[in-house]
């Protein structure tokens, strides 16, 4: 925590500020460590968290971004249960979301615009599982801009997000045939010829059973079945049957004169395709490296509702495992959660014009994943260089005193709402609502410490300004704020 006092002192001019950084790394590395590794050990399944209301929480950081705390109030009453079935439905949610957007001065056809767009669209949904559920897709069944161009990765983000808790089966059809995905993955060069093995290749590795369920010869008899499909730049998708190889295939076993639509439907019905994508979901949500029984048990929900991504990700909220010690606050927050997470839990407007900028320098650049596999995530996205842009990122938050700007935090106006009298009563609420009042007596000892230091901390705006501020930025800066 003594990371983050002097808010003033650039990152990079004093030895004693790097030192500072550097222990902040070490201490957010060492607490993530020590989580997973403890719960793991000990084998702890039960709920952790005696209070619902943090369950809540919780639950709102992972199949969402957060939460404010008034939006919470409006939950707890609801129930856990209640707030899954909420979540996980909704298409029943009213959301204007796209007027917002709308009335922003976005050209979607550049890249940037386009990353300005999702930002808003995550910042300020009434939907926020089906925006996590686009990011988890987006991070699995990758295209990139690097190589396609935005109006296509607009196209296929927008398919995504329509798709993102459908079937299975749906989703993969879809995307095999995707302009972007086609581009990305050479799929428009697979000709009957000269196949192009890609696409087929990066199917059954990445997007479906995982390595060790399919030989060479698999990839081969595939990208054959999908020779015929091309794209041009401008989003045009056709299916050319004189490209097309119309022979005889065999394909994991079975024999026929396969396309791609008859491949999709083998896979999706691989038993291990319904394992894969119940890991995946289970360790986006919850935890990695999942127990085999767990793993087991999503398979089997994915094929009894017939490929259903939203019975999975249903069953993975409700789920005992969920709401674990092995779980609770386990994961590093991605860059892109971080930045959403603090604009949510803080109540802070956007128009996301910076916030591509400050994400791509922590390390995620939306829509442009670094490779087919998407980002490793995890402790990956810690580093001395990616530390400091967390740290000047929370910082810029906590600084910005001009009201009539993006992402300005009004905390007369925080104090106000809440009936707050006394300073105290602010700082427990923000460590309460940020942290879920886990902060380590360390950490709080720091924290308490500044606030005794020099001019005393009241409610009066200019002190607000000051001290209240900085007590954000440490509370931010914090390496327990790091996990989610």
């Amino acid at each position: 925590m003594s990371t983050a006092l002097d808010q003033r002192t650039p990152p990079s001019t004093t030895a004693s500020r790097r030192s500072a950084l550097a222990a902040g790394l070490a201490a957010t590395l060492s607490l993530l460590a020590g989580a997973q590794s403890h719960a793991a050990a000990s084998g702890e399944s039960e709920i952790p968290i005696s209070n619902p209301r943090l369950r809540i929480a919780h639950l709102l950081r992972r199949a969402g971004f957060g939460a404010t705390k008034e939006l919470l109030d409006q939950f707890e009453p609801l129930g856990y249960e209640a707030t899954v079935d909420y979540l996980v439905n909704y298409e029943h949610i009213e959301d204007p979301i796209e007027e917002r957007l709308a009335a922003l001065p976005l050209d979607l056809a550049k890249g940037e615009d386009l990353r300005r767009w999702w930002y808003v669209r995550m910042a300020h949904t009434n939907r926020p599982l089906q925006e996590k559920m686009t990011l988890f897709w987006h991070g699995l069944l990758t295209s990139a801009l690097s190589k396609v161009p935005a109006p296509l990765m607009l196209r296929q983000n927008q398919f995504l997000r329509e798709h993102a808790m459908g079937s299975f089966r749906q989703l993969l059809q879809g995307i095999s045939t995707d302009a972007a995905m086609l581009i990305w993955l050479d799929g428009r060069s697979n000709r009957r010829e000269h196949p192009n093995e890609n696409y087929a290749r990066e199917l059954m590795e990445l997007f479906t059973m995982g390595i060790g369920h399919y030989t060479e010869q698999d990839v081969r008899e595939a990208a054959r079945a999908f020779t015929g499909w091309t794209a041009t730049r401008e989003g045009e998708v056709r299916f050319v049957p004189r490209l097309h190889d119309s022979g005889v295939k065999t394909f994991l076993g079975r024999t026929g004169r396969f396309g791609a639509e008859e491949i999709v439907d083998i896979l999706v019905a691989q038993r291990a395709t319904g394992e894969y994508i119940g890991r995946r979901l289970f360790s986006f949500f919850a935890y990695r490296n999942p127990e085999r029984e767990i793993v087991q048990e999503l398979a089997d929900v994915y094929f009894l509702s017939g490929y259903s991504i939203k019975d999975v990700v249903r069953h993975i909220l409700l789920s005992d495992a969920f709401s674990s010690a092995r779980a609770y606050r386990s994961q590093v927050r991605s860059p892109v959660e971080l930045v959403i997470s603090v604009h949510r839990l803080l109540g802070l407007e956007t128009d996301g014009a910076s916030l591509p900028y400050r994400s791509r320098l922590m390390g995620q650049d939306l829509f442009n994943p670094p490779n087919v596999a998407g980002w490793p995530g995890g402790a990956a996205w810690l580093n001395s260089s990616t530390w400091i842009q967390r740290v000047n990122f929370v910082n810029a938050v906590a600084s910005q005193r001009r009201a009539t700007a993006p992402g300005y935090l009004d905390l007369a106006q925080l104090v106000e709402s809440h009936g707050i009298t006394q300073p105290q009563e602010l700082v427990q609420l923000l460590i309460d609502h940020l942290l879920d009042g886990n902060l380590s007596p360390e950490a709080r000892a720091v924290v308490e410490s500044y606030l005794a230091s020099g001019q005393t901390f009241t409610l009066a705006p200019a002190s607000l300004n000051r001290k209240g501020r900085t007590l954000v930025y440490l509370l931010l800066a914090s390496p327990e704020f790091q996990l989610i």
